[in-house]
């Protein structure tokens, strides 16, 4: 008696969200480990001086009073588009580009559902329909 084998053969959708997730995180990894080296080394292009930054943290004060004596208080949640230069602007992008690759990975998917034949409308719809939940919680339009 032969013995068989049961592989699992991923579809392509699944294989588009995994990829786009691992190497998504792993650019932002990188992002984020460079941005604090760009922010000692230049201090100056940051929205708060990491130096004292770094001070008022070790002293125990609150977020509110850290934003206010450092960085003459809390400039807005998309402050890193304005200051992408700078390494505070540059780690948190690669915060924000983590947190929103399973968005732009079910874009992917959505299309490689359309792609498929026979297509995928419902999961395609499905993928889209998280991936704009994504989008509006991470612009702050929609929050529970």
């Amino acid at each position: 008696m032969k013995e068989t084998k049961n592989y699992f053969i991923q579809s392509r959708p699944q294989l588009i969200y995994g990829r786009c997730i691992y190497w998504l995180s792993i650019v932002a990894a990188m992002i984020c480990a460079i941005g604090p080296v760009i922010a000692v080394e230049f201090p100056s292009r940051n929205i708060m001086d990491p130096h004292y930054l770094f001070y008022s943290i070790w002293e125990g004060k609150t977020a509110e009073a850290v934003w206010q004596e450092v960085g003459g208080g809390f400039p807005g949640g998309h402050f890193w588009l304005h200051n992408l230069t700078g390494g505070d602007g540059f780690i948190q992008f690669g915060l924000v580009l983590g947190c929103s690759c399973a968005c732009i990975a079910l874009i992917g998917t959505a299309i490689a559902f359309l792609r498929e034949k026979p297509r995928a409308t419902g999961w395609a719809l499905v993928s889209l329909w998280v991936a704009s939940l994504i989008a509006l919680a991470a612009l702050g339009i929609y929050h529970v």
